[in-house]
C-alpha cells in the first residue's frame, strides 16, 4: 500500500501573530538580570535571615551518618527555605568559626523512606558569613554582559526577548502544522525504524534522568514499569516521529529542498565561532557529524519552508495531492 500524504500548503491553521515586547517585559528580564549579577561579601558580626553561610555539615540519625547527608563549603541562603523545616532558622546569630548542632525532624512526606519522620541532628561547621550585595541597573551591570552601556543592553534585552518569542511561535506552529499532516496522512511504518527510534528516545530519557543524579532503571523501580513496559509507553510518540520524518521525506522531494555548499559551509562557520573550535575539531566534527548535520539543516529548511507556506489562509486544492 503506497503512502497518501494530504496537502502541506496553503493551510489555515491559525498562525499567531508575534507581538512587540512590551516594557514590563524588558523590565522584568533586566530585574532578573540583577537578581543574578548580585555579588556576596563576606561580613563581620553574626549570621542574620537573608545572609549566605557558607558551611560544612554532616546528618546523623541514631547517632549514625545516613547516605546523603553530607556536604562541605555549601552556600546556603538563610530564609531560602531550600534545606528541611526548621535547618536554616538554627544557623541565625553565628558568627564565622562557629560549630552549631542544628536539630530537625525530616517531614513524613519526605522522598526517602528511611528517613520519613525522623529526628536527626546536622553537626554544622560555619566557614563564612556573607551579605548579598545587589547590583545596580547602571553601565556597570551593563559591561557584565559584554556591552557598553545600560541602553545598549535594554536594545539587547528587547532583541532577544524578541527572538525568542518569535521562536516560540514558530515552533508551536511547526507542531500544529506536523500534527495536522499526520493526521491526514496515510503513512506505512517501517517496524525497524520504529524499533530504532524508541531505542533513541530510551537513550534520551537516561540522559535526562542523569541530569538529576539518579538513573533510568532506579526510575522505572519507583514507577513501577519494567523496561519492556516502559518501551510501549514509548511507543505512540516513536510511531509519531517516524511518520513526520516520512512527512519532512516527502516534502523535500517534492520541493527539491538541498544544501547548497555555501550553506553547509556558513553553518560550520557558525558552529566553529560559537563554540570556539579549532580546525582540527572542525574538521573532526564534520568527519564524524557532517552528514547528519546537513540532514539537520534540511529538516530545518523544511520546517521554514511549512512555516512560510501555511497560516492563517484558506486552503486549496484536494486533499490527497501526490503519493510516494
Amino acid at each position: 500500500m503506497e503512502n497518501k500524504f494530504c496537502n502541506y500548503k496553503g493551510l489555515s491553521l491559525g498562525k499567531e501573530e508575534v507581538l512587540d515586547i512590551t516594557p514590563e517585559e524588558i523590565e522584568a528580564q533586566l530585574e532578573q538580570m540583577v537578581k543574578e549579577s548580585t555579588s556576596l561579601e563576606e561580613k563581620d558580626g553574626k549570621s542574620e535571615n537573608g545572609d549566605v553561610v557558607n558551611i560544612d555539615f554532616e546528618g546523623f540519625v541514631d547517632g549514625v551518618a545516613f547516605e546523603g547527608g553530607k556536604g562541605e563549603k555549601y552556600d546556603l541562603e538563610l530564609g531560602s527555605n531550600s534545606f528541611i523545616p526548621g535547618f536554616e532558622e538554627q544557623l541565625v546569630g553565628y558568627e564565622k568559626g562557629a560549630s552549631v548542632d542544628v536539630n530537625v525532624t525530616f517531614p513524613e512526606e519526605y522522598h526517602a523512606e528511611h528517613l520519613k519522620g525522623k529526628p536527626a541532628v546536622f553537626k554544622c561547621y560555619i566557614h563564612e558569613v556573607k551579605v548579598k550585595k545587589p547590583a545596580e541597573k547602571n553601565d556597570e551591570l551593563a559591561k557584565k554582559y559584554g556591552l557598553e552601556t545600560l541602553d545598549q543592553l535594554i536594545t539587547a534585552i528587547g532583541n532577544k526577548l524578541k527572538s525568542e518569542k518569535q521562536q516560540k511561535v514558530a515552533n508551536e506552529f511547526i507542531e500544529k502544522v506536523c500534527n495536522y499532516l499526520v493526521e491526514n496522512s496515510e503513512i506505512n511504518l517501517d517496524e525497524m525504524k520504529v524499533e530504532l527510534r524508541i531505542e533513541e528516545l530510551v537513550r534520551y530519557y537516561e540522559e535526562s534522568i542523569a541530569q538529576y543524579g539518579t538513573n533510568l532503571e532506579a526510575y522505572l523501580q519507583m514507577t513501577g514499569m519494567s523496561m519492556d513496559q516502559f518501551k510501549v509507553q514509548l511507543r505512540p510518540e516513536a510511531e509519531h516521529s517516524c511518520k513526520i520524518d516520512a512527512i519532512y521525506d516527502h516534502i523535500e522531494k517534492e520541493e527539491n529542498i538541498v544544501v547548497t555548499n555555501e550553506e553547509f559551509n556558513n553553518e560550520i562557520h557558525f558552529i566553529k565561532r560559537y563554540y570556539k573550535l579549532n580546525d582540527e575539531q572542525i574538521n573532526k566534527f564534520i568527519e564524524e557529524r557532517g552528514e547528519i548535520f546537513k540532514r539537520e539543516i534540511i529538516r530545518a529548511k523544511i520546517s521554514d519552508f511549512l512555516f512560510k507556506n501555511n497560516g492563517p489562509v484558506e486552503s486549496s486544492g484536494d486533499l490527497w495531492s501526490c503519493k510516494d
